[in-house]
């Protein structure tokens, strides 16, 4: 099979458009000539009755409504029935220049004229054609080759192995680590040709009786995981190879089925396809926001994939347990027209087919005589009324642009533009970027001792947290590909990326965050954004954190390291000896997430004495002094590595706590303890993670807008950029200074690197700067550095 590789550096370019003139073309009598298979006869040799059927069905009203599109573009439509003998000799008979619409849409080794048409096509060199080329034709031949392919430009599509007659069945599946159930399809079919109700399995015997009764008809077969979840399709249109073309995104439409349907049926099986459709599934829009934008960016993705040209419709299921998307093919060449996938999804669009086809159309006129042309350039024209034809008739003709430029009717020319403004049309494609975040436990019931780890599917994406990320980087331009830490093999994938061209952004945070720096920082990336391994042991090993502060001659709160088991007289001599009275507050030395671990106030040295009974066995604990005065936390970005690089201090806040109460905290900051963004996998059940607090949190944060603050907000600014400085910052984080009570001054309390944005500290602190967290995104994205 031939396999093109993508062209990742073209298809990550935002398409543009041509600057010079459009001409006109008036195509009113001009011939069409629509290649189509012809009825499979008895004399045919096919592998499959089913396969015969699945292309003789509805054939007449297939043929008689293309001619009826070609009609009402005001083309001359000429049918060519096409058989395998038959190819060469009646595309032979079609002039050089006339215009020809390719939708052969078998595999030959079915009987039925596909790749071997498109080939000759481009072996005559005919320069008009409508149809997808032989490339992507032969690209999604095989649901193993698409398989092949989709991996290597990272496209997620349900794990899967090939099969033949000579296979090792067994030994394939325990290799691959296949969870059931099992979904067993013919690779190099379509139609749903080969599916029926034993098609998913439940265990190696059904799987091993599937396959023997497939292989008895097919050579080679495709046994995937099955994603039991909803499915999706998505029309795709452009050449993705073409960077002066426009790839089109249609809406995406789920395929809704009958809820009467058992579990492990409801999917598209021959008798449901061509029998049952009508009770099985019907078609409804996709009403989230966040899966509407994850399918259009995954379909884009794997129409790039397999160097997809012309249209074709992606297929893809979501699995209930974790929400993430898997890509089951790309469909070249899919059927179009009454009933099909495609008109409903061109329904959402506010389209119909013979929209769909000027939009084709558009793109494979190149070399017909012209017409008076208008001048004016093409995103001229997409800015322009639809009424504003009469005035672009009366513009001044020229006829200097090359022939190989798209050439349509006036009319339809600015239909076409029309519909491309259409808002529900995703235009791509865009940079891409790497996000890696860390899995969540989907169902806290689920978490019980797993010590071989074969629970993971327990986990997926925080679906808020990585909505907010993909809705960011889409909104700046950039196509998210999210890999989740601990579920997907993020290693493995990182290897198999360009560290000189690659973009990666690393949104883990904790042991997760600095587990995949390291792992970045060993590769070299050269374009990553997210704090490095330095900033993270540093921002959370308090130790180490007090150490590069008072390096820096910074002033921190005095501390004591304690440990259980200590002599507490010792301990009391320590504090005394640094000048620490009681109260204090004792806290991990590493910096945790979980609250009841956080640390506490301690009043007198009979609390001290019982806590440091009860502390873990071998952690060390920091006994500090309790700062009194008011808190301000200030937000840093910027790499704080390289001399010639910006740092951002953004202006302070005042932190309003209230009550004394709610100033006794682990921190002696502030008694907010932020959603967790992460959670380990394996982590005991009984664990509690605390919920964000967004009740009134703009309250407690204060702008400083008085004209006395000035000095001060100088004096704090200063400080926390070389807080940052000092603990080898990067990307971002948050520092928290307190100006003394007793008249000691600005002390530093801590930097934090462990910041998720979007959450009510770093996003009401952007807010009160007149910022937003897309702002702040922007602008680290163009200053990505080396890992």
């Amino acid at each position: 099979m031939l396999k093109a590789k993508p062209d990742l550096q073209a298809a990550t370019k935002r398409y543009s458009q041509a600057d010079g003139p459009v001409r006109r073309l008036n195509v009113k009598g001009k011939k069409l000539h629509i290649l189509v298979p012809d009825v499979v006869e008895d004399d045919v040799a096919v592998r499959s009755a089913a396969e015969k059927l699945t292309h003789n069905s509805e054939k007449e009203d297939y043929i008689q409504e293309l001619k009826t599109l070609a009609t009402e573009l005001e083309f001359d439509p000429i049918v060519h029935l096409l058989r395998l003998r038959n190819i060469e000799a009646q595309i032979d008979e079609i002039p050089l220049d006339d215009l020809i619409m390719n939708v052969c849409d078998g595999s030959d080794i079915d009987g039925v004229p596909g790749p071997s048409v498109a080939a000759y096509l481009e072996k005559k060199n005919y320069p008009n054609v409508v149809g997808c080329d032989s490339i992507f034709i032969n690209n999604t031949l095989t649901k193993n080759g698409m398989k092949e392919l989709f991996r290597e430009s990272l496209v997620s599509t349900p794990p899967g192995i090939a099969v033949t007659k000579s296979s090792d069945l067994a030994k394939l599946i325990e290799d691959w680590g296949m969870v059931y159930p099992l979904f067993v399809k013919v690779s190099d079919s379509y139609g749903s040709v080969g599916l029926d109700d034993n098609s998913v399995c439940h265990d190696f015997e059904q799987v091993q009786k599937k396959c023997t009764e497939l292989l008895k008809e097919f050579e080679n077969l495709t046994v995937e995981e099955y994603i039991d979840g909803q499915e999706y399709s998505v029309l795709v249109s452009g050449n993705c190879r073409d960077e002066n073309q426009t790839v089109i995104v249609y809406p995406p439409a789920e395929r809704a089925f009958n809820k009467e349907l058992p579990r492990f049926k409801r999917f598209i099986s021959y008798v449901r396809n061509w029998d049952e459709a009508q009770y099985a599934h019907n078609y409804e829009r996709v009403e989230d926001p966040i899966d509407y934008a994850a399918l259009q960016d995954l379909a884009r993705r794997a129409y790039a994939a397999v160097s997809g040209n012309c249209y074709g419709r992606v297929d893809v299921r979501k699995r209930d347990v974790s929400g993430k998307f898997y890509v089951l093919e790309v469909n070249a060449s899919c059927g179009l027209g009454k009933g099909s996938s495609s008109e409903f999804i061109l329904q959402l669009a506010g389209q119909t087919t013979q929209d769909f086809f000027q939009i084709l159309l558009s793109s494979a006129l190149k070399s017909l005589e012209p017409a008076a042309s208008t001048s004016g350039s093409y995103a001229e024209l997409m800015t322009a009324e639809p009424d504003s034809a009469v005035a672009l008739e009366k513009a001044e003709a020229h006829d200097n642009v090359s022939p190989l430029a798209p050439v349509l009717p006036l009319e339809v020319e600015q239909k076409v533009a029309k519909l491309i403004r259409n808002p529900s049309l995703a235009l791509v494609p865009n940079p891409l970027v790497h996000v890696i975040v860390s899995a969540v436990l989907v169902d806290a019931e689920s978490c019980i001792p797993d010590p071989e780890g074969k629970l993971a599917v327990s986990y997926g994406k925080d679906v808020e947290y990585v909505s907010e990320l993909e809705s960011i980087f889409r909104t700046l331009n950039y196509d998210p590909i999210v890999h989740l830490y601990h579920v997907d093999d993020v290693e493995g994938t990182l290897r198999t990326l360009s560290k000189d061209e690659d973009l990666l952004f690393n949104a883990c945070l904790g042991d997760d965050g600095l587990e995949v720096a390291r792992i970045m920082e060993e590769i070299g990336f050269a374009h990553t954004v997210g704090l490095n391994a330095r900033f993270f042991v540093e921002s959370r090993d308090r130790q180490a954190m007090r150490e590069g502060l008072l390096k820096n001659r910074l002033s921190v709160s005095s501390a004591v390291v304690a440990r259980r088991g200590q002599d507490i007289g010792d301990i009391i001599q320590a504090t005394y000896g640094y000048g620490i009275r009681f109260p204090v507050y004792i806290k991990p030395s590493i910096r945790t997430h979980i609250r009841q671990n956080s640390g506490q106030r301690v009043k007198d040295e009979v609390e001290l004495k019982d806590l440091l009974a009860e502390l873990p066995e071998g952690e060390d604990w920091l006994v500090e002094d309790f700062v009194e005065g008011t808190e301000y936390m200030v937000l840093v970005a910027g790499d704080a590595r390289d001399p010639f690089a910006d740092v951002i201090v953004f202006p302070p806040v005042k932190l309003d706590l209230g009550t004394k109460d709610a100033k006794d905290n682990a921190n002696g900051i502030l008694s907010v303890v932020r959603k967790l963004s992460i959670m380990s996998i394996g982590k005991a059940k009984g664990q509690q993670v605390t919920g964000s607090i967004t009740a009134n949190a703009d309250d407690r944060y204060k702008p400083m807008k008085h004209p006395d603050d000035l000095i001060l907000q100088m004096d704090l600014q200063d400080l926390a950029r070389r807080a940052f400085v000092a603990v080898h910052g990067s990307c971002y984080g948050l520092v928290t200074i307190v100006d003394r009570e007793d008249g000691a001054g600005l002390t530093v309390i801590g930097v934090s690197g462990d910041v998720r944005f979007g959450d009510e500290k770093s996003g009401t602190i952007l807010r009160l700067a007149g910022q937003n967290t897309e702002t702040l995104f922007s602008w680290l994205l163009k200053r990505p550095v080396k890992a």
